[in-house]
């Protein structure tokens, strides 16, 4: 399923959402004082980085 476009379709799509629920599971760790001192900017971000990251692994290992 690697090999096609629709496989690395869905494993972009499916890296971004790992790639938010870890953003979100770290937040929801952090104490509440440090919560409401990140701005929401960090927080997306940190998710797009990931994205990225995680996207060019795929991409590499496609090839």
């Amino acid at each position: 399923m690697h090999n096609n476009l629709l496989g690395r379709v869905l494993m972009g799509l499916a890296a971004c959402a790992v790639a938010f629920f870890v953003i979100l599971g770290v937040v929801a760790v952090l104490p509440r004082t440090l919560q409401d001192a990140l701005p929401d900017n960090v927080l997306g971000g940190a998710a797009v980085v990931l994205a990225v990251a995680a996207a060019r692994r795929f991409a590499r290992r496609a090839r």
